[in-house]
């Protein structure tokens, strides 16, 4: 009945999709009575606590804020609202207040100490990230069927030390830290706004064909860095994921996720789905990003204006010809006095490079 209201199709259900794709755990942000509803796009569609234990924690955590001063700034903000930050470090806690004030702290001092509410105020430079690129082939690619904004990576085709040795340590981390503030003020805004409904989370696809663990593993410069990036997101950027599916998984990585899964927490494994080679995973794909959407390098049949990934449509290749959405990517930048969340091109602006 919630998904005929907020206007999905059964093939779009929640409770469809979880069945099509095992473990994977699609309904993150489905709709439900914990959204409320508002109009406009300039006001922050705002999560509430889903149920009383929630909600409990929710009013303690913010009578402690208010007791000690602590402002949230709007950069955070942007998607779900304040109580929207605070249910996702209470949530990344387990609801223990101390635990999620102590994290809350602790992500506010980093961003300070990195000026990490800056990030967005330029544009990239078009001709340098194309070199980046070729180097690291990625886009966001539209939205899944329950409107969650899409990022596709090419992570088998990457040339991680090449990139590395180029940006050095802190030029990978802050090319990093631009895309998920992106993704937080932009991208999940605009996407909560045209659903008329909280969309809190990404669904990523990684495709890793051609990937070898060796070449990967070997570099300790690539480890360090991927490793510093990991403990960000988990640290300073809780609740952000809600699907990865990982495309065209040779032997050896199918292997070594055997041998990792277990270690990682279930709410965590349930987010992760090693896709089937073949017409399976196809069709599982499909299940997620909807008909057409699946690009042609994954068995599907969309095919963007140069390529849905970095990629040429015609010889498959690499060649630095950006996709659409990374051209919007590169170019955003924050209005003047404005660093929350708005749609690409709309109250922020989109500079011509």
């Amino acid at each position: 009945a919630v998904a005929r209201a907020s206007g999905m199709s059964s093939a779009d259900d929640p409770d469809v999709l979880a069945d099509a794709l095992g473990a994977v755990d699609v309904a993150d942000d489905a709709p439900s009575a914990s959204v409320r509803f508002v109009d406009g796009t300039s006001t922050p569609i705002e999560d509430e606590p889903a149920d009383d234990a929630e909600r409990d924690a929710l009013e303690a955590f913010r009578a402690r804020l208010a007791k000690d001063g602590v402002e949230i700034p709007s950069t955070m903000s942007a998607n779900g609202g304040e109580p929207g930050v605070c249910l996702r470090f209470l949530r990344a806690r387990k609801l223990k207040v101390e635990k999620a004030l102590k994290m809350l702290r602790d992500c506010l001092a980093w961003r300070e100490a990195n000026d990490v509410d800056a990030i967005l105020d330029e544009p990239l430079d078009l001709e340098e990230f194309k070199t980046n690129a070729r180097m690291y082939p990625a886009s966001y690619h539209g939205r899944d069927v329950l409107g969650r904004p899409v990022y596709i990576e090419r992570t088998g085709s990457a040339k991680f030390a090449d990139l590395v040795k180029k940006l050095g340590h802190d030029g990978f981390v802050k090319m990093h830290l631009r895309a998920m503030e992106y993704q937080s003020r932009v991208l999940l805004p605009a996407a909560s706004a045209d659903a008329g409904r909280l969309v809190s989370k990404m669904c990523n696809v990684i495709d890793v064909g051609e990937l070898s663990l060796y070449d990967t593993v070997s570099h300790s410069e690539v480890l360090t860095v991927l490793r510093k990036i990991a403990q960000i997101d988990q640290d300073y950027y809780p609740e952000n994921l809600g699907a990865t599916l990982v495309a065209h998984a040779p032997w050896s990585f199918t292997a070594a996720w055997a041998v990792v899964k277990p270690f990682l927490d279930a709410k965590t494994a349930a987010k992760f789905k090693v896709l089937g080679t073949g017409d399976a995973g196809v069709e599982k794909l499909t299940k997620v990003l909807g008909e057409g959407k699946v690009p042609a390098f994954l068995g599907g049949t969309c095919v963007c204006d140069g390529g849905c990934v970095c990629r040429d449509p015609h010889t498959g290749e690499t060649d630095g010809v950006l996709t659409a959405e990374q051209v919007e990517y590169a170019r955003f930048r924050t209005g003047d006095g404005e660093r929350g969340g708005s749609k690409p091109g709309g109250g922020a602006e989109a500079v011509a490079g």
